[in-house]
């Protein structure tokens, strides 16, 4: 299990966040918080991860301050996010992508789909091969 990637999950809801944890859990370590505000004190206690997963519409932090409060760290900016929203409209996913999310996809969304864009972020992000790039699990967050 050392070598799989960690994928974290920021998903107020239970189903979808259990819908994910089953579709992955075979090929990725997966941790998932209810808010961006868990997601945020989880990352900053120095817990590593490869790609994060997260709603737009949560309580106390939205997805999009997610992705702002991310993207200003100097210590997490790379890491690569894939947003999941129920909103359809081309201004709140451009809006996403230029504040720094890799991929958007639409609620309601197909799980293997999801696993599939992980790996294909991580492939171009995460090459074990590449010796520039730590191994999962050795890569430091800050």
């Amino acid at each position: 299990m050392e070598n799989q990637y960690h994928v974290l999950v920021v998903e107020d809801d239970t189903y979808i966040r259990k819908v994910l944890r089953h579709t992955l859990k075979s090929e990725f370590v997966i941790t998932t918080m209810n808010n961006g505000i868990e997601a945020m004190d989880w990352l900053e206690a120095g817990n590593p991860v490869d790609i994060i997963i997260t709603d737009l519409q949560m309580p106390y932090l939205s997805g999009q301050d997610l992705i702002r409060t991310i993207r200003a760290s100097s210590l997490l900016r790379q890491v690569p996010i894939i947003v999941l929203s129920t909103f359809t409209d081309s201004a709140t996913k451009i809006a996403c992508l230029e504040q720094g999310a890799d991929d958007y996809m639409i609620k309601p969304f197909n799980p293997l789909e999801v696993k599939a864009k992980i790996n294909a972020i991580l492939r171009r992000t995460g090459d074990k091969s590449n010796p520039a790039m730590p191994a999962p699990g050795n890569r430091p967050i800050f």
